[in-house]
């Protein structure tokens, strides 16, 4: 039997950007046209390597639960971020928006942007407040970006406080070579090391002060998409803080290191 969906109730989608100088925002919004639930979201950008998207808004509600950004890599076509955590699932209304804010930092190249966002059509009575959505608001866990230098040793931290109670998911890392204008998915992660993640100077890494894991394992382009799920609560004004280091041999040059975790649901007793 085939199944067909609503009058637009495919995808909900935004005008694309004009090019954006280094240094500045644009907010991308799109109206839906009838009620629908939101599904997994796609950014595509031109050449924003370390342009940051700085909040994600459904109806004016900002779904981000960190007051840092997170790597548009992240939401690449090309990230292996499979199994479900694209997935916004939270509902919007006829007339509401989806707008997200985008900073390009990709050095001295301006950048464009647009998204696309997959929807199931719903009926009016199905649709959920922001006012009653509780964790669903939780979507993403900003890290930020620093700058790590390229010698070996070379340390950086990522560091971010939660604004709100939330769980941490599935983590994502990216290494972007902001002056050569390496993308992620062929960045010199596997010369660089996780040292620490720490929520309130709680270790999560399970092994002894001196055993790490490789970033590789949990980057953008990591193609086991088990990998990196923290699955750790944090309350509000939680801090996380993720060290890093260049571990082996050089770097070709300075990188950017930027993350984020997709976030869980709490669970009542």
């Amino acid at each position: 039997m085939a199944i067909f969906r609503n009058a637009q109730g495919f995808s909900l989608g935004c005008a694309h950007s004009a090019l954006i100088a280094a240094g500045n925002t644009v907010t991308l919004q799109g109206t839906a046209q009838i009620p629908l639930l939101l599904e997994d979201l796609i950014i595509d950008s031109t050449t924003s390597i370390g342009s940051q998207v700085t909040a994600i808004r459904v109806a004016g509600q900002n779904l981000m639960a960190s007051n840092q950004g997170c790597p548009v890599f992240a939401f690449a076509n090309q990230a292996q971020v499979e199994g479900g955590w694209r997935s916004i699932s939270v509902t919007l209304d006829q007339s509401q928006t989806l707008a997200i804010d985008i900073t390009n930092n990709a050095g001295g190249a301006a950048a464009s942007f647009q998204y696309s966002c997959s929807t199931t059509p719903i009926a009016q009575s199905d649709v959920i407040p922001t006012s009653q959505s509780g964790d669903a608001l939780n979507y993403v866990f900003g890290f930020g970006s620093a700058a790590l230098a390229a010698p070996v040793g070379s340390p950086a931290t990522l560091t971010a406080t939660a604004l709100r109670p939330t769980v941490l998911g599935k983590l994502v890392m990216c290494v972007e070579d902001v002056a050569a204008g390496t993308q992620p998915f062929g960045g010199p992660t596997d010369n660089i090391s996780i040292t620490s993640i720490q929520v309130n100077n709680i270790e999560l890494l399970s092994g002894a002060a001196a055993d790490e894991i490789p970033l590789s394992a949990v980057g953008v382009g990591s193609t086991d998409i088990s990998a990196g799920l923290l699955s750790y609560p944090v309350e509000l004004n939680s801090t996380v803080t993720i060290g890093l280091a260049v571990r082996t041999t050089p770097l070709p040059g300075p990188v950017t290191i930027s993350g984020m975790a997709y976030c869980l649901p709490r669970v009542s007793a």
